[in-house]
């Protein structure tokens, strides 16, 4: 089911819906946050972010949910790691963000090969791959026009297919 019908579905108190999205995101957001915090606090910091979004969807998520979600689960995992707190201690000064959806985007988070994409930054050139690394890690995101062509080259694998998808 798209994001924009999941999130209508959590905003009216739908609980399957949440079940749905964590089916679709809880596995590629779990491993965003066990390569940022680890295996012990990765399931913490997952859980803390699907409450946000059922306790307050208008306030943490929005028809992109699948943005949402991974943003919510780097944002805390990073908040974790940074300041040494639990995810609901590190969830307290977090900010709610605002995306409009692409609905013309295709919704293949959930799809994507995890391991094809490292690969797809390794052979970036110039070391983009691992400016674009560093700088989503430190939150450093700047007027470099590196990492805009590197993000450019991501976004482009993606959408034309270059860009494995995992076999199920």
């Amino acid at each position: 089911m798209p994001s924009p019908e999941l999130f209508q579905r959590i905003v009216e108190g739908d609980e399957i819906a949440l079940r749905d999205t964590f089916r679709s995101y809880g596995p590629t957001a779990r491993e965003l946050a066990r390569r940022i915090v680890g295996h012990d606090q990765a399931d913490l910091v997952v859980e803390e972010a699907f409450l946000l979004i059922w306790t307050e969807p208008e306030r943490w998520a929005s028809a992109a949910l699948d943005v949402h979600v991974l943003r919510i689960v780097r944002d805390l995992a990073l908040a974790v790691r940074r300041r040494g707190v639990t995810p609901d201690l590190a969830a307290i000064d977090l900010e709610p963000f605002s995306i409009a959806p692409d609905l013309n985007a295709p919704d293949v988070v959930h799809e994507i090969d995890h391991d094809e994409l490292q690969r797809l930054m390794l052979r970036m050139p110039n070391g983009n791959g691992r400016k674009l690394e560093d700088a989503w890690l430190d939150e450093s995101f700047g007027e470099d026009e590196d990492l805009e062509e590197a993000l450019d080259d991501l976004v482009e694998g993606i959408y034309s297919g270059r860009l494995n998808r995992r076999t199920q």
